[in-house]
Protein backbone atom coordinates (compact mmCIF):
# COMPACT_ATOMS: atom_id res chain seq x y z
CA UNK A 1 0.00 0.00 0.00
CA UNK A 2 1.84 3.25 -1.38
CA UNK A 3 0.76 6.55 0.39
CA UNK A 4 0.05 7.53 -3.23
CA UNK A 5 -3.64 5.95 -2.86
CA UNK A 6 -4.37 7.79 0.60
CA UNK A 7 -3.62 11.11 -0.95
CA UNK A 8 -4.91 10.30 -4.23
CA UNK A 9 -4.55 11.93 -7.78
CA UNK A 10 -3.92 15.87 -8.54
CA UNK A 11 -6.64 17.35 -10.59
CA UNK A 12 -6.15 20.62 -12.10
CA UNK A 13 -9.35 22.31 -13.89
CA UNK A 14 -8.30 25.49 -16.23
CA UNK A 15 -10.66 27.23 -17.54
CA UNK A 16 -9.82 28.69 -21.39
CA UNK A 17 -10.16 31.71 -22.05
CA UNK A 18 -12.47 32.64 -18.63
CA UNK A 19 -11.26 36.21 -16.69
CA UNK A 20 -10.96 34.61 -13.87
CA UNK A 21 -9.43 31.11 -12.68
CA UNK A 22 -12.24 27.98 -12.10
CA UNK A 23 -11.27 26.01 -8.86
CA UNK A 24 -9.24 22.86 -8.67
CA UNK A 25 -9.30 20.02 -6.40
CA UNK A 26 -7.38 17.67 -4.41
CA UNK A 27 -9.43 14.14 -4.29
CA UNK A 28 -8.34 12.52 -1.37
CA UNK A 29 -9.75 8.53 -1.30
CA UNK A 30 -12.09 7.73 0.93
CA UNK A 31 -13.00 11.54 2.31
CA UNK A 32 -14.66 14.68 0.33
CA UNK A 33 -12.75 16.77 -2.16
CA UNK A 34 -11.34 19.61 -0.33
CA UNK A 35 -11.73 22.69 -2.57
CA UNK A 36 -8.58 24.56 -3.60
CA UNK A 37 -8.08 27.49 -5.19
CA UNK A 38 -5.42 27.89 -7.98
CA UNK A 39 -3.54 30.93 -8.97
CA UNK A 40 -3.47 32.38 -12.18
CA UNK A 41 -0.09 31.22 -12.36
CA UNK A 42 -0.82 27.63 -12.05
CA UNK A 43 -3.48 27.47 -14.27
CA UNK A 44 -1.03 27.88 -17.27
CA UNK A 45 -1.78 28.73 -20.96
CA UNK A 46 -4.98 27.80 -22.63
CA UNK A 47 -4.42 25.41 -25.72
CA UNK A 48 -4.41 27.78 -28.67
CA UNK A 49 -3.99 31.08 -26.61
CA UNK A 50 -0.53 31.66 -27.94
CA UNK A 51 1.19 32.63 -24.75
CA UNK A 52 4.95 31.31 -23.89
CA UNK A 53 5.09 31.28 -20.24
CA UNK A 54 5.56 28.12 -18.60
CA UNK A 55 2.95 26.05 -17.54
CA UNK A 56 2.61 25.44 -13.81
CA UNK A 57 1.11 22.59 -12.14
CA UNK A 58 -0.26 21.67 -8.45
CA UNK A 59 2.02 19.16 -6.89
CA UNK A 60 1.93 17.18 -3.74
CA UNK A 61 4.60 16.02 -1.93
CA UNK A 62 4.51 12.20 -0.76
CA UNK A 63 6.89 9.51 0.44
CA UNK A 64 8.58 7.11 -2.11
CA UNK A 65 7.90 4.43 0.00
CA UNK A 66 5.54 3.11 2.46
CA UNK A 67 5.43 0.03 4.45
CA UNK A 68 3.29 -1.44 7.21
CA UNK A 69 5.26 -3.98 9.46
CA UNK A 70 2.88 -6.99 10.38
CA UNK A 71 3.23 -10.12 13.06
CA UNK A 72 4.63 -12.81 10.84
CA UNK A 73 2.40 -14.90 13.07
CA UNK A 74 0.53 -15.65 16.45
CA UNK A 75 1.94 -14.45 19.25
CA UNK A 76 2.17 -11.86 21.91
CA UNK A 77 3.94 -8.02 21.21
CA UNK A 78 6.46 -7.50 23.71
CA UNK A 79 8.04 -4.15 22.81
CA UNK A 80 6.75 -1.73 20.73
CA UNK A 81 9.23 1.54 21.67
CA UNK A 82 8.94 4.09 18.82
CA UNK A 83 5.89 6.90 18.57
CA UNK A 84 4.23 8.38 15.64
CA UNK A 85 6.75 10.89 14.26
CA UNK A 86 10.10 9.02 15.88
CA UNK A 87 12.61 8.42 12.99
CA UNK A 88 14.53 5.32 12.41
CA UNK A 89 17.25 3.86 10.67
CA UNK A 90 17.67 0.82 7.85
CA UNK A 91 17.69 -2.42 9.53
CA UNK A 92 16.74 -1.11 12.99
CA UNK A 93 14.63 -3.16 15.39
CA UNK A 94 11.17 -1.03 15.53
CA UNK A 95 9.05 -3.88 17.14
CA UNK A 96 9.54 -7.46 18.57
CA UNK A 97 6.84 -10.23 19.38
CA UNK A 98 7.64 -12.83 22.71
CA UNK A 99 9.51 -15.92 21.99
CA UNK A 100 10.15 -17.23 24.74
CA UNK A 101 8.46 -20.42 23.61
CA UNK A 102 10.34 -20.43 20.52
CA UNK A 103 13.72 -19.73 22.51
CA UNK A 104 12.48 -23.25 24.95
CA UNK A 105 11.69 -25.24 21.75
CA UNK A 106 14.89 -23.73 20.22
CA UNK A 107 17.13 -25.15 22.84
CA UNK A 108 15.57 -28.30 23.03
CA UNK A 109 15.68 -29.01 19.00
CA UNK A 110 19.33 -28.12 19.55
CA UNK A 111 20.33 -30.63 22.32
CA UNK A 112 18.24 -33.05 20.08
CA UNK A 113 19.97 -32.59 16.78
CA UNK A 114 23.59 -32.77 18.94
CA UNK A 115 22.18 -36.16 20.47
CA UNK A 116 20.98 -37.29 17.09
CA UNK A 117 24.42 -36.20 15.61
CA UNK A 118 26.82 -37.81 18.26
CA UNK A 119 24.52 -41.47 17.49
CA UNK A 120 25.09 -40.55 13.91
CA UNK A 121 28.98 -40.37 14.42
CA UNK A 122 28.41 -43.93 16.89
CA UNK A 123 26.59 -45.86 13.91
CA UNK A 124 29.38 -44.96 11.67
CA UNK A 125 31.83 -46.48 13.51
CA UNK A 126 29.80 -49.54 13.70
CA UNK A 127 29.09 -49.60 10.27
CA UNK A 128 33.12 -49.62 9.42
CA UNK A 129 33.72 -51.97 11.91
CA UNK A 130 30.83 -54.28 10.27
CA UNK A 131 32.31 -54.30 6.94
CA UNK A 132 35.81 -54.87 8.16
CA UNK A 133 34.12 -57.99 9.58
CA UNK A 134 32.96 -59.04 6.66
CA UNK A 135 36.01 -58.30 4.52
CA UNK A 136 38.06 -60.06 6.99
CA UNK A 137 35.59 -63.63 6.69
CA UNK A 138 35.43 -63.07 3.18
CA UNK A 139 39.22 -63.68 3.13
CA UNK A 140 38.72 -66.75 4.92
CA UNK A 141 36.03 -67.94 2.40
CA UNK A 142 37.48 -71.70 2.27
CA UNK A 143 37.96 -72.02 6.08
CA UNK A 144 34.35 -70.62 6.98
CA UNK A 145 30.46 -71.75 6.40
CA UNK A 146 28.14 -69.75 4.52
CA UNK A 147 26.32 -69.14 7.25
CA UNK A 148 29.16 -67.22 9.43
CA UNK A 149 29.39 -65.37 5.51
CA UNK A 150 25.73 -64.27 5.48
CA UNK A 151 25.75 -63.43 9.29
CA UNK A 152 28.77 -60.71 8.64
CA UNK A 153 26.76 -59.85 5.52
CA UNK A 154 23.67 -59.36 7.46
CA UNK A 155 25.42 -57.49 10.79
CA UNK A 156 26.82 -54.81 7.87
CA UNK A 157 23.05 -53.88 6.25
CA UNK A 158 21.60 -53.90 9.70
CA UNK A 159 24.07 -51.32 10.70
CA UNK A 160 24.02 -49.39 7.74
CA UNK A 161 20.28 -49.07 8.24
CA UNK A 162 20.21 -48.17 11.67
CA UNK A 163 22.94 -45.06 10.52
CA UNK A 164 20.38 -44.00 7.79
CA UNK A 165 17.59 -43.98 10.36
CA UNK A 166 19.73 -42.00 12.68
CA UNK A 167 20.50 -39.56 9.92
CA UNK A 168 17.04 -39.00 8.92
CA UNK A 169 16.39 -38.40 12.59
CA UNK A 170 19.10 -36.00 12.74
CA UNK A 171 18.15 -34.08 9.79
CA UNK A 172 14.33 -33.66 11.02
CA UNK A 173 16.10 -32.24 14.35
CA UNK A 174 17.64 -29.74 12.22
CA UNK A 175 14.94 -28.57 10.04
CA UNK A 176 12.96 -27.88 13.86
CA UNK A 177 15.64 -25.98 15.07
CA UNK A 178 15.82 -24.24 11.63
CA UNK A 179 12.53 -23.56 12.13
CA UNK A 180 12.65 -22.00 15.46
CA UNK A 181 15.57 -19.53 14.62
CA UNK A 182 13.50 -18.25 11.74
CA UNK A 183 10.83 -17.81 14.07
CA UNK A 184 12.84 -16.07 16.50
CA UNK A 185 14.54 -13.73 13.91
CA UNK A 186 10.75 -13.15 12.39
CA UNK A 187 9.69 -11.94 15.39
CA UNK A 188 12.28 -8.88 15.76
CA UNK A 189 10.46 -6.37 12.91
CA UNK A 190 13.09 -4.07 10.94
CA UNK A 191 13.26 -0.73 8.96
CA UNK A 192 13.24 -1.80 5.35
CA UNK A 193 14.68 1.46 5.02
CA UNK A 194 15.36 4.70 6.55
CA UNK A 195 12.09 6.52 7.28
CA UNK A 196 9.78 7.88 10.58
CA UNK A 197 7.06 6.71 11.91
CA UNK A 198 3.33 7.12 10.51
CA UNK A 199 0.96 4.99 12.92
CA UNK A 200 0.89 2.22 15.68
CA UNK A 201 -1.52 0.10 15.39
CA UNK A 202 -0.70 -1.57 18.61
CA UNK A 203 0.43 -1.46 21.82
CA UNK A 204 2.74 -3.52 24.06
CA UNK A 205 1.36 -6.78 25.55
CA UNK A 206 -1.47 -7.07 22.58
CA UNK A 207 -1.81 -10.54 20.98
CA UNK A 208 -1.56 -10.68 17.13
CA UNK A 209 -2.61 -12.96 14.32
CA UNK A 210 -0.74 -13.71 11.44
CA UNK A 211 -0.79 -10.72 9.20
CA UNK A 212 -2.20 -8.47 11.82
CA UNK A 213 -0.27 -4.81 11.05
CA UNK A 214 1.96 -3.63 14.38
CA UNK A 215 2.98 -0.09 12.50
CA UNK A 216 3.31 1.82 9.30
CA UNK A 217 6.79 3.73 8.32
CA UNK A 218 7.22 6.25 5.49
CA UNK A 219 10.78 6.25 3.79
CA UNK A 220 13.13 10.15 3.92
CA UNK A 221 12.45 10.02 0.47
CA UNK A 222 10.26 11.91 -0.69
CA UNK A 223 8.43 12.32 -4.24
CA UNK A 224 6.51 15.31 -5.89
CA UNK A 225 3.34 14.02 -7.54
CA UNK A 226 1.60 16.12 -9.89
CA UNK A 227 -1.01 16.37 -13.02
CA UNK A 228 0.65 17.60 -16.24
CA UNK A 229 -2.10 19.09 -19.07
CA UNK A 230 -2.36 16.33 -21.71
CA UNK A 231 -0.81 18.67 -24.37
CA UNK A 232 1.96 19.40 -22.26
CA UNK A 233 2.45 15.74 -21.40
CA UNK A 234 3.31 14.50 -24.72
CA UNK A 235 6.47 16.63 -24.39
CA UNK A 236 7.87 14.98 -21.01
CA UNK A 237 10.44 12.65 -20.59
CA UNK A 238 11.82 10.68 -17.77
CA UNK A 239 14.75 12.51 -16.26
CA UNK A 240 13.01 15.78 -17.38
CA UNK A 241 14.29 18.64 -14.61
CA UNK A 242 11.37 20.25 -12.24
CA UNK A 243 11.07 23.16 -10.01
CA UNK A 244 8.76 22.85 -7.06
CA UNK A 245 7.92 26.20 -5.21
CA UNK A 246 6.21 25.64 -1.65
CA UNK A 247 5.22 29.47 -1.09
CA UNK A 248 4.37 29.22 2.10
CA UNK A 249 7.22 27.62 3.56
CA UNK A 250 9.80 29.36 1.86
CA UNK A 251 11.26 27.11 0.24
CA UNK A 252 12.41 25.78 -3.41
CA UNK A 253 13.50 22.31 -4.35
CA UNK A 254 14.56 21.17 -7.99
CA UNK A 255 13.75 17.47 -8.99
CA UNK A 256 13.65 15.29 -11.99
CA UNK A 257 10.48 13.04 -13.34
CA UNK A 258 10.90 9.47 -12.25
CA UNK A 259 7.60 8.32 -13.37
CA UNK A 260 4.95 9.02 -16.24
CA UNK A 261 1.49 7.70 -15.88
CA UNK A 262 0.53 5.93 -19.57
CA UNK A 263 -2.99 6.76 -19.91
CA UNK A 264 -4.45 10.11 -19.70
CA UNK A 265 -7.20 10.59 -17.42
CA UNK A 266 -10.90 10.75 -18.49
CA UNK A 267 -12.84 13.66 -17.72
CA UNK A 268 -9.70 16.15 -16.87
CA UNK A 269 -7.65 15.20 -19.45
CA UNK A 270 -4.38 15.33 -16.99
CA UNK A 271 -1.67 12.84 -17.07
CA UNK A 272 -0.23 12.00 -13.51
CA UNK A 273 3.67 12.14 -12.96
CA UNK A 274 5.98 12.00 -10.36
CA UNK A 275 9.26 13.79 -9.74
CA UNK A 276 11.85 13.07 -7.05
CA UNK A 277 13.03 15.58 -4.77
CA UNK A 278 15.98 16.15 -2.59
CA UNK A 279 15.45 14.04 0.57
CA UNK A 280 16.98 16.09 2.86
CA UNK A 281 15.57 19.68 2.06
CA UNK A 282 12.01 17.63 1.45
CA UNK A 283 11.95 16.12 5.00
CA UNK A 284 11.58 19.65 6.53
CA UNK A 285 8.58 19.40 4.68
CA UNK A 286 5.21 17.69 6.00
CA UNK A 287 3.77 14.77 3.56
CA UNK A 288 0.78 16.15 1.60
CA UNK A 289 2.40 19.94 1.51
CA UNK A 290 1.32 21.33 -1.74
CA UNK A 291 3.55 23.16 -4.07
CA UNK A 292 3.80 24.63 -7.32
CA UNK A 293 5.51 22.50 -10.02
CA UNK A 294 7.24 24.64 -12.99
CA UNK A 295 9.72 22.22 -15.92
CA UNK A 296 13.11 23.92 -15.54
CA UNK A 297 13.11 24.32 -19.23
CA UNK A 298 9.51 24.38 -21.32
CA UNK A 299 10.72 25.68 -24.56
CA UNK A 300 11.04 22.52 -26.05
Amino acid sequence: MRVARALGAVLLVAACGDPEPREGLILAQGGPAAPLSAPRELVGNAPGSGLDAPVAMVGVLVPETEVVLVSAGFARLARLDVQVGDHVEQDEVVAEMDVRGDRSELAATTAAWKASKAELERLALELEQARANRSDVEKLEDFVTKAELREKLYAEKLTAARKRSAGATAQQQRSRMTEASTRIAEAQLRAPFSGSVARRFVHPGATLGTGEAVVQLISDARLVRFAVPEERAKRVRLGDPVVVAFDDEGLELTGEVTTIAPQVEAGTRLVLAEARVPAREATALRVGTVGRVRFRDDAR
